[in-house]
């Protein structure tokens, strides 16, 4: 990974901070994006801030996860590896009707996936070469009770990244998913 640039989206904890810290271990440059600025600003002071650059992003907005990408550009010269990590997951059984929560489900964990899709693509088809890493869930390889809609988004992660590996094979792009449990 060294010198590698990587964006992630849902840097501020959990996988993506991680991963963030794991990545810049190896030696690669990380720029994060998560809606909680304060907890990106402390993970860049902990990674030490030439390794990285850090941005408010909420992955349901299509211009902030552009702008993310963008500044992985400007600030190093170039995009790697986009890791769609960001995602909600709203457990409760569908007859209390949380509808509010089902949509939210649906932005963060599919359309962030397809906005940050939709903002790394043509970096990674102009050096023909790049590689998604999205992430998805056991739930999305078996459903229970209560997690109908989050499975049936990171179901959707899967399919998706399955036709997009399909459609950039050709460009050197490489795509993977993370299906990882609670």
């Amino acid at each position: 990974m060294r010198g590698k640039v990587v964006v992630i989206t849902g840097a501020s904890s959990g996988l993506g901070a991680e991963s963030a810290r794991a990545l810049v271990k190896d030696g690669a440059k990380v720029v994060l994006g998560a809606r909680r600025r304060d907890r990106l600003e402390q993970l860049a002071q902990d990674l030490g801030e030439a390794q990285c650059a850090v941005l408010s992003c909420d992955v349901t907005d299509r211009a902030q996860v552009k702008a993310l990408v963008d500044l992985a550009v400007q600030r190093f010269g170039r995009i790697d590896v986009m890791v769609n990590n960001a995602g909600v997951m709203p457990l409760a059984p569908l007859e209390m009707l949380r509808t509010d929560e089902w949509g939210e489900c649906l932005d963060v964990n599919v359309k962030g996936v397809l906005w940050g899709v939709a903002a790394a693509l043509p970096h990674f088809k102009a050096q023909k070469s790049g590689q998604f890493v999205s992430v998805a869930s056991v739930a999305a390889h078996v459903v229970g009770p209560g997690s109908a809609v989050y499975s049936a988004s990171k179901a959707a992660v899967r399919m998706f990244s399955e036709g997009l590996r399909q459609e950039v094979k050709p460009y050197g792009i490489r795509t993977t998913v993370i299906s990882p449990g609670a």
